[in-house]
């Protein structure tokens, strides 16, 4: 599996919102250095997903959720008790990367992504 353009990070996040396996591509300079808050938006992340499994009966599952921003996309992508946390360049389209992390929603796939 080769490295895709455009992804910035990506990795599999416990439900403590807690890094298991990735993180980012190489040649990527992080848009964040403060290791102290990359952990914080990961336990954010792991807590908005949580809340928002509350409407799951009446609504359906979640399949991702997509955060927008001026330099990067941050995709959610739930997956047993963990999520797939992608960040990708902003002109990338979400709904395939979304598709692509599915695809890949095995932690080693994701390491060798990351690691190709």
């Amino acid at each position: 599996m080769n490295q895709i353009d455009g992804i910035r990070f990506a990795a599999i996040i416990n439900n403590k919102g807690r890094k298991i396996a990735g993180g980012f591509s190489p040649n990527v300079t992080p848009l964040e250095n403060d290791q102290q808050k990359i952990e914080m938006l990961f336990m954010e992340l792991a807590l908005d997903l949580s809340m928002r499994k509350e409407f799951d009966n009446t609504l359906g599952n979640i399949a991702a959720i997509v955060s927008y921003r001026n330099k990067t996309n941050i995709i959610t992508i739930p997956h047993q008790d963990n999520f797939m946390l992608i960040s990708s360049e902003p002109e990338l389209e979400p709904s395939k990367i979304i598709q692509i992390g599915n695809e890949n929603l095995r932690p080693m796939k994701i390491i060798q992504v990351m690691n190709c």
